[in-house]
């Protein structure tokens, strides 16, 4: 789903932007290269890509810390209640 979402603003707003930049008049927007907005709507798709995988790897890590911090409480309140581990 996260792909879909990012294939579908990068091929949509890619191209729009790219209008934008070049400041075409909006009599010429159909007349623009469809090579032109496809390049930047996959220049948009990469930077997205780049950016979602980013933020997979800083929730993945942060799912981790979380996880060695519950674990470590769980040690600790097991060492203080006396209970042996069963690893």
């Amino acid at each position: 789903m996260h792909i879909a979402v990012i294939a579908a603003i990068s091929l949509i707003g890619g191209p729009l932007l790219g209008l934008y930049v070049f400041n075409a008049p909006r009599g010429e927007m159909l007349t623009l290269s469809l090579r032109t907005g496809l390049g930047w709507g996959l220049s948009f798709a990469f930077v997205a890509a780049f950016i979602y995988t980013a933020w997979l790897i800083r929730t993945a890590w942060k799912g981790y810390y979380k996880h060695v911090a519950a674990r470590k409480m769980d040690e600790f309140y097991r060492a203080i209640e006396g209970e042996q581990t069963k690893d």
